[in-house]
């Protein structure tokens, strides 16, 4: 099995887990309420078609309504009164005495003595103290009974009646207040339990003033939407108290997103297969993070802000890390997977018009402008960050989004925010991003195409003739690369590096050897020798890029620039020492590859073939006899199969072969004549 059959499974495996923990996130970070229509509801206004309760949900009472409701219950209990029998007993004992030393009248103080005990088995209450806390007209006795206030035996009552008789009997005026006195209330208020009986209905009171279940009428079409009904659709869109029919709204949505995410992940396979485990991870992490800032947005409780989405802090990564050196190609994968993503927040979104034009519109435009990381750029897309949130917000209002009805200052401070935060978030997160995951942008190729580089300082002063066939390698690669419409930076500086694993031995290569014909080491070394020392600077070129932090594809272009071809030389060498009988392990002049993967290797293979073998002609070779060899080159890495596990075409390499000729014509280069170099 070779590396590219051995590494699709685990790309593929990798992108569906990725998936589906993607979707697994969306079904538990959304609270999906449903498809509400996306429009503004007037109070007073018809709706023409109605309003269907998309989810179980109930309406409780407000606060205000549950106080004035433990109100009303407070005056509907009954004041609770107690009976003292001692006090009627000690009160008439107390005036039978008073009356008998005031008279000495013994049959008068009997009399009264009955007389206030009689008015103490009907009950006396002090009305005037129990008005003080309590305004209603029903009491309960400690007997069980209730009664109507206004029939209880006031204090009032008992002291007038017994002033009369006092009076009529001839009983001293003097002594008539002090024996009234003595007249006291025997039901008590039993405060305490009139509270406890409160707070016990009060607890019992209902909740929940109205219950909708799914698919219920709210209003019916063209029915007025009042202010009872603005109540039902706020409770519909805002309330937690509905759950019934969420679990089936939720998974109803998440399929589709998994719909969704299933048609970008096909997409993006077509387009790339040859992504690596690290690129879909990085893929995850981008889009994982955009979502969930997203479901914090949408969580934050504030509604002008549900329109929003962090769809164009995917975009913008997903531009400057995959779309920036992307030039073949039918849609930008920032476009492609911000429309997914922005329709995706839009199925869980009450306003889903507003929240997928704001997503997706801003999004592709800042993505655009952001992905090459520049400074004008990113001031470029700053600048068409604001202008475009600000412009499509403004749009939506006026179509009567009820998404984005006022300019108020929330959304005037997202507005302006949000493109502020995502792009500077942007700018600190590129880099660390890129040694995370050992991927490359825009600028990262910027800095290996400066002279100055230290890698490329280093490969100029250990091996100055490689440097040299380095840079018209690169040249013709690039120069391929854009005429085939692929990254000709990455072609380029593929070329520039494709053979930093000869600083490791540059004195064996032609090269960097100063009169080579006296100091070539290769006269003094077997051929097994020879081509284990040319076939060991792939391998070390390897090492070297993995030590200098080179960006993967540039790496796979060090070790697929020479695919699984033979150190040809070396090989016939080899073949022509071998004694009579003898056997050659012919693997040993053979490099491991693998083959070219992309079509930007394949260039590089070709374009160092050729550099090599036209420059071996001399500047005295004709221009026919260039084209003979460009051709013949072709031919046999076709021959060889290096080509059969990248996208080059038979026309392509025709293409590429005028071009390396039209960048060979206007070069003059000087090489030692048939001299082997592995090639």
């Amino acid at each position: 099995m070779n590396f590219l059959e051995k590494r699709i499974p685990l790309n593929l495996l990798s992108g569906v887990f990725f998936s589906v923990l993607l979707i697994v996130g969306f079904y538990f970070g959304f609270d999906s309420r449903g498809a509400l229509s996306d429009r503004n509801l007037v109070i007073g206004e018809p709706v023409t078609e109605g309003i269907i309760a998309v989810h179980s949900f109930s309406i409780p009472y407000s606060q205000s309504e549950l106080k004035e409701m433990g109100s009303e219950a407070e005056g509907s209990i009954p004041v609770f009164l107690s009976r003292d029998v001692q006090t009627g007993l000690n009160s008439s004992e107390q005036i039978r005495d008073l009356i008998l030393f005031a008279t000495e009248d013994n049959d008068l103080a009997q009399y009264f003595c009955q007389r206030v005990a009689s008015l103490y088995t009907t009950g006396i209450i002090d009305l005037e103290a129990l008005r003080l806390t309590y305004q209603g007209s029903r009491a309960v006795t400690d007997n069980g009974s209730a009664e109507n206030i206004s029939e209880l035996f006031t204090l009032a009552e008992a002291r007038d009646g017994i002033r009369l008789d006092l009076e009529r009997r001839g009983v001293l005026r003097e002594k008539i207040p002090m024996i009234l006195d003595l007249i006291v209330p025997d039901l008590i208020i039993d405060s305490l339990g009139r509270e406890t009986a409160i707070q016990e209905h009060i607890a019992n009171l209902p909740i929940i003033k109205m219950e909708f279940q799914t698919g219920e009428e709210i209003l019916p079409p063209g029915g007025l939407f009042t202010e009872e009904i603005s109540c039902y659709w706020d409770a519909m869109v805002l309330s937690p108290v509905g759950t019934q029919g969420i679990i089936e709204h939720n998974i109803a949505k998440t399929g589709l997103a998994a719909f969704l995410l299933l048609l970008g992940f096909l997409y993006m396979w077509r387009e790339h297969s040859s992504f690596s485990i690290s690129d879909v991870f990085l893929l995850f992490t981008i889009w994982g993070l955009s979502m969930g800032l997203t479901i914090l947005l949408f969580r934050s409780g504030i509604r002008d802000l549900s329109a929003f989405s962090f769809t164009m802090l995917g975009a913008s990564l997903t531009s400057v890390f995959f779309d920036s050196r992307r030039r073949k190609k039918t849609t930008n994968y920032a476009w492609f997977l911000s429309a997914i993503f922005a329709s995706m927040f839009a199925l869980v979104s009450p306003h889903p018009m507003a929240t997928y034009f704001m997503g997706f519109i801003p999004a592709c435009i800042v993505s655009s402008a952001i992905k090459d990381l520049s400074d004008r750029g990113t001031s470029t897309a700053l600048i068409l960050g604001i202008l475009s949130s600000i412009i499509v917000y403004w749009l939506l209002a006026t179509a009567g989004s009820s998404g984005s009805m006022q300019f108020g200052s929330v959304v005037w401070m997202v507005l302006i925010g949000l493109p502020v935060v995502i792009i500077g978030t942007v700018k600190v997160i590129s880099h660390p991003f890129e040694q995370l995951f050992h991927v490359a942008t825009a600028r990262t190729y910027e800095r290996l195409g400066n002279d100055d580089h230290p890698l490329r300082e280093l490969l100029r002063r250990e091996a100055r003739g490689t440097y040299s066939h380095s840079l018209l390698v690169g040249d013709l690669a690039s120069s391929a690369a854009e005429e085939l419409g692929v990254d000709e930076k990455l072609a380029k500086l593929g070329g520039v590096f494709h053979d930093i694993g000869k600083m490791v031995n540059p004195e064996m290569f032609i090269e960097n050897i100063s009169n080579p014909d006296e100091n070539n080491p290769h006269l003094l070394m077997s051929p097994a020798e020879s081509a284990k020392v040319i076939i060991d600077h792939v391998y070390n070129g390897v090492e070297l890029a993995g030590k200098h932090k080179l960006p993967v594809d540039i790496r796979d272009i060090i070790e697929q620039h020479h695919g699984d071809t033979s150190a040809r030389f070396f090989l016939e060498k080899a073949r022509r020492e071998i004694p009579p009988g003898g056997e050659l392990d012919e693997a040993l002049f053979h490099y491991d590859g693998p083959r070219p993967q992309s079509v930007e290797a394949a260039l590089v293979m070709l374009a160092d073939s050729v550099s090599s073998a036209v420059k071996g002609l001399g500047n005295t070779a004709s221009l026919e006899k260039k084209a003979a060899v460009v051709s013949r080159i072709m031919q046999e890495k076709t021959d060889e199969g290096q080509f059969d596990q990248c996208e080059l075409t038979g026309s392509m390499r025709t293409r590429a072969a005028h071009v390396f000729m039209d960048v060979l014509s206007q070069n003059d280069y000087e090489r030692v004549k048939d001299y082997p170099h592995g090639q």
